[in-house]
């Protein structure tokens, strides 16, 4: 039998539920940048998370929410998916600013763009692995404005050295996960996993600080499962969430998939994951419109496994016992620290695909109540499965580090009004002005230069539509040179002086004008 339970409906989670209690039905997600080329504004990065939803073909699914980047997504046929390794965390925040669209965030970055070899959409250069993927399906929702791009990955390339490392060294490298918050200084940070895989497995002997000279490995889909390719494959499927799917059929009986794989995240609509066509969960959840998803921690690992036989007594076979229902008719399971109650909100058949994605809000939740209030979700979320793919493409079980959720002092971009780095609002105007006004505020920009550059974005793209040429260039070069001093900054005032020399070539007089 589990232990005592707090139970929580879709309005308590709201008012009453503490940031554990709420925090506890979200899994560490997956950090990527994907890479889209609009014809008219050019390249658009940015960081936001992603899930594999399909294996064979690879699927990756992953959600956009300004208007703009909806708009370039939804006339896009591909794109690039990029995942950077840990020590490129400032690199990943700065695409993540929202910045006017037009504005490369590659180039804010520092970062360089990498020819791809299948699609036209260029990757970034300095990242370990870039997936170039097709549009195979978007979704786009009512309400939250989010909408969801899956992409199949047609073509990986992938930093040569990394395919000698142990798959336990890569995975302390990247990709990285949006976890939680620092418990001691309250600032967001992507967490990686510990490299602990089990079972254990021998590893080759190889100098694991090497980084290599900048090489790149790559293989097209159609090769990609090949045997001499494994070690290219294993690293694009990056480590997946792994939980409990269970659901009613038309007697009211249970049933249970185990699932690796989506995105349980903290954004509404929060669970966006993938049934196969071909199971029992995808009839009943198309039927009812309901299901649980229980979370598995590692003491529970032996009961997962013997789940996965899926026999008529499974879960009493595997020693699950059941909850009773809390907010909807599918029961939750005991053993399990965390259950959530899901009702669907899209329900879709991928074109092409064995699968359907699956958009739902949580309804309810039935937590641990040992859990309840813990100080730091990372001794929760090092304890969740991920499967991780090794050599051999053998599945094991991964963890995340409870001591490497990557924090840092709030450095000069993002506005610290929405939380972080992120910057919050559907509109990047929102986001934008607000940090430039804590610049103000904090001295490192003048009146004048607020007005200045706000001047010239106002400029550079009004109400949709671009500055007309020769204007929209020169702006375009203009913000992204001083945008670029600006994120890497930081509060180093040398930096900022060069920032001031910069923006005192252009006299501000209500209009524009050439230095």
């Amino acid at each position: 039998m589990g232990k005592e339970k707090i139970q929580l409906n879709e309005v308590e989670m709201v008012t009453k539920g503490s940031t554990s209690q709420v925090g506890a039905t979200r899994m560490p997600r997956t950090a990527v940048i994907p890479v889209v080329n609009d014809p008219k504004y050019g390249l658009n990065a940015g960081a936001v998370s992603a899930g594999v939803v399909n294996l064979d073909p690879l699927h990756v699914l992953f959600g956009v929410k300004s208007p703009a980047s909806k708009l370039t997504y939804h006339k896009a046929t591909e794109f690039v998916v990029a995942l950077p390794r840990r020590d490129q965390i400032d690199h990943m925040w700065v695409t993540a600013c929202s910045v006017p669209v037009g504005i490369n965030e590659i180039e804010l970055a520092g970062w360089t763009e990498l020819p791809s070899q299948v699609i036209a959409t260029p990757g970034i250069k300095e990242v370990p692995l870039n997936l170039e993927c097709k549009k195979v399906h978007m979704i786009q929702l009512d309400e939250p404005l989010r909408c969801i791009l899956i992409g199949e990955v047609v073509g990986v390339s992938i930093d040569t050295h990394l395919l000698t490392l142990p798959r336990s060294e890569v995975i302390k490298q990247f990709p990285m996960h949006e976890a939680t918050s620092n418990p001691y200084t309250g600032i967001y940070g992507p967490s990686v996993l510990s490299g602990e895989l089990v079972p254990l497995a021998e590893q080759p002997q190889v100098d694991v600080e090497k980084r290599g000279d900048g090489e790149k490995t790559f293989v097209k889909a159609s090769d990609l499962y090949k045997p001499e390719n494994q070690a290219v494959a294993m690293n694009a499927i990056f480590p997946r969430p792994s939980y409990i799917l269970i659901t009613l059929d038309e007697k009211g009986h249970p049933n249970g998939l185990l699932t690796s794989g989506g995105l349980m995240m903290s954004a509404r609509p929060g669970v966006q994951i993938s049934v196969p066509k071909n199971s029992y969960s995808y009839e009943n959840i198309k039927r009812t419109g309901e299901f649980v998803y229980a979370i598995t921690t590692r003491d529970l690992l032996e009961n997962f496994e013997a789940m996965e036989n899926n026999t008529p007594d499974g879960f009493e076979a595997a020693g699950f016992s059941f909850l009773k229902p809390n907010q909807i008719k599918v029961l939750g399971l005991a053993e399990c620290p965390v259950n959530v109650d899901c009702k669907v909100l899209r329900f879709e058949d991928v074109p092409g695909t064995n699968y359907a994605v699956v958009v739902a809000k949580r309804v309810g939740v039935s937590i641990d109540k040992e859990i309840a209030n813990m100080p730091n979700m990372m001794d929760l979320y090092s304890k969740y499965l991920y499967a991780v793919v090794d050599r051999g493409m053998k599945r094991k079980w991964g963890f995340h580090d409870r001591e490497n959720l990557t924090v840092r002092p709030l450095p000069s971009w993002g506005s610290r009004y929405h939380g972080g780095w992120w910057t919050g609002p559907e509109q990047y105007q929102a986001g934008f002005n607000l940090w430039l006004l804590e610049l103000v505020q904090a001295g490192y920009i003048s009146d004048e230069e607020f007005f200045k550059i706000r001047l010239w974005v106002s400029w550079f793209r009004r109400e949709g539509f671009p500055a007309p040429e020769p204007l929209w260039s020169e702006l375009r070069q203009r913000l992204t040179r001083v945008l670029k001093m600006m994120v890497w900054a930081h509060r180093d005032y040398d930096k900022w002086h060069k920032v001031h020399q910069y923006l005192a070539k252009f006299t501000y007089q209500g209009s524009w004008k050439s230095p």
